[in-house]
């Protein structure tokens, strides 16, 4: 998923409506629903961004979303986002995504993604859970370093079965290369004083495989169903990369309508690495995809552990359900591991609760969400495009 901005936005929307295409047509043999008259032909969504955050200073940017649903192919033919930022404190963050259910005729799914940054305000509170914080340190900047960053992924997958009635069970292949520049903000900085590997410029490749069982009934705003994947990434130092080590994650997902128009979302995720991991690609907890309402990158290690519930609902519609409001609050809990911490794997777990909103603009695949999240340590506030899970 993109990453998204985090501060208040003063948000304008120009929306371009349906269009009709007559390439990349192929027969849909889906045994779900029969598509929706808003599912055929192509869709443009334009989103122009400006706003002000203590974290980014006055920034401005856009979102461009076009979902191409071809011949009336479920979830979706092709689907691309592009989202570019720029601040005046010197940030410059450029993202590309772009999925495509065809490619090159065959039944294989495939996404691309891509993202070039330069963060002069990265943020660094060292490695392990119970890392300390003092917010008149931050507003010293004493947790701040500069991140320019370069990452290229490359996901292929392939149905091989079936189970239950709307059930797929996937396999697939991933490539990444990723190479990150970080540097120290003075001496004074923690970033300084403990020197993390991949500190500087340095690079890391990594292929890997796994599997998705997918049920659900929406991709983009599900109500019943499950998304189970687990994963396993190999980064071998060859080719003049810098770093070798391995990965699992395991992420579970599940979807249940407890009423009429009432979802319980809850999301499971377990990452571990082994080996010698830069500090950029270790896993990390305390952004909008985790522990809402922590600081960003507030924590770091080895090996993390996440649980995420929300509870949702459509609140009103109007225009001919062309505009919807929603809201959801949502619960996240979670800790990560660490060479400093206890593995006792009940123990020393992170709470962070809020709420948001989300709204459906002119089509009902084009979501656009705000979280706000509390924590012990500070408030925060997230907007973006889509349900996070």
């Amino acid at each position: 998923m993109l990453k998204k901005i985090i501060g208040t936005a003063l948000l304008v929307l120009f929306y371009a409506g349906e269009v009709h295409s007559q390439n990349d047509t192929v027969n849909n043999d889906s045994e779900r629903e029969p598509v929706s008259a808003d599912r055929i032909g192509s869709h443009y969504s334009i989103l122009p961004i400006a706003g002000y955050s203590s974290d980014w200073g006055v920034y401005g940017g856009g979102f461009l979303q076009r979902i191409n649903y071809g011949a009336g192919i479920e979830p979706f033919l092709s689907n691309i986002k592009t989202d570019i930022t720029i601040s005046t404190k010197g940030y410059f963050v450029s993202q590309v995504e772009y999925e495509r259910t065809k490619t090159f005729g065959l039944d294989l799914r495939s996404r691309i993604e891509f993202i070039g940054q330069r963060i002069t305000e990265g943020q660094y509170f060292g490695i392990g859970n119970n890392t300390s914080f003092s917010k008149n340190m931050f507003d010293d900047e004493f947790y701040f370093y500069e991140n320019r960053e370069l990452f290229l992924k490359y996901i292929v997958r392939k149905k091989v079965g079936e189970f239950s009635e709307l059930g797929d069970i996937d396999l697939y292949a991933t490539s990444t290369y990723w190479r990150v520049n970080s540097v120290s903000r003075g001496e004074e900085t923690l970033f300084s004083g403990d020197d993390p590997p991949g500190f500087q410029t340095s690079s890391i490749g990594k292929i890997g495989i796994g599997t998705i069982l997918d049920s659900r009934d929406d991709e983009f705003s599900p109500t019943r169903g499950i998304q189970y994947e687990a994963g396993f990434n190999v980064a071998p130092s060859l080719f003049g990369f810098d770093y070798s080590y391995s990965e699992v994650m395991v992420d579970l997902r599940q979807y249940v309508s407890l009423f009429p128009n009432v979802v319980l979302a809850q999301r499971f995720k377990f990452n571990q690495t082994f080996g010698e991991v830069p500090f950029w690609a270790m896993p990390i907890l305390g952004n909008e995809e985790g522990l809402r309402g922590y600081y960003l990158d507030r924590f770091r290690g080895e090996g993390s552990i996440l649980s995420m519930t929300e509870l949702r609902t459509w609140l009103f519609s109007v225009w001919d359900d062309q505009i919807r409001v929603g809201t959801h609050l949502f619960w996240d809990t979670g800790r990560v591991y660490s060479d400093y911490d206890s593995n006792a794997f009940f123990s020393e777990w992170k709470q962070s609760v809020g709420f948001g909103f989300a709204f459906t603009l002119f089509h009902p695949d084009f979501i656009l969400r705000s979280d706000f999240g509390f924590s012990d340590e500070a408030f925060r506030f997230y907007f973006g495009s889509g349900y996070v899970f």
